[in-house]
């Protein structure tokens, strides 16, 4: 294993003991991402969360090589996470937040509970011609992260990931490229 696989493991497990904005910040600089900048913002809750979400906090901003920016979110959720539960009410708040906050194109937003698991989902606007914005999908980027798990493919693709660009930031998130890559290891 890599020294940087290494950290990132450790950073996770870190994780799963005390859910901190500095302990997930530790996790962001374990995985490469040097130009994070924690801020610390709670953002009123939209009216019909309430009963799945508690407020949600602006971690930071990580600034990319093009001059944008990218937030970082943490929003606990007041049932335990499984693999399928709330996948799409979390995306409808992360897009919630985007659209009114108005200054990110994208966000990386970490849901979590009480037992310290949490799905690290990256939503982004998607430009369309007509002036309006459409939305990334909402199953195809995130992973659900859990300490019952061995969680290689979030270690791999995030430990390993580039956080330089969105495009990049995507790349990480995308477990199409894993799958092929297992495939092909078997043709």
């Amino acid at each position: 294993k890599s020294e940087k696989t290494m950290d990132t493991e450790e950073a996770l497990k870190q994780i799963f003991e005390t859910f901190e904005p500095n302990v997930l910040i530790d996790f962001f600089r374990a995985i490469g991402v040097r130009t994070l900048t924690p801020v610390t913002r709670s953002y009123e809750i939209i009216e019909a969360d309430t009963s799945h979400f508690c407020t949600p906090d602006l971690l930071g901003v990580i600034k990319l090589g093009n001059e944008d920016e990218l937030a970082v979110f943490t929003v606990k959720v007041i049932r335990s996470l499984t693999e399928r539960s709330g996948k799409k009410a979390q995306y409808e708040l992360a897009k919630k937040i985007l659209k009114t906050e108005n200054r990110y194109p994208a966000g990386i937003f970490i849901f979590h509970d009480d037992k310290n698991d949490f799905r690290f989902s990256l939503v982004y606007d998607v430009p369309l011609a007509t002036g309006k914005r459409d939305w990334s999908n909402f199953r195809r980027y995130t992973y659900f992260v859990s300490k019952e798990q061995t969680n290689k493919t979030f270690l791999k693709q995030i430990g390993e990931g580039d956080f330089s660009t969105l495009e990049k930031i995507k790349e990480a998130f995308s477990v199409e490229k894993v799958t092929n890559e297992f495939f092909d290891a078997y043709r």
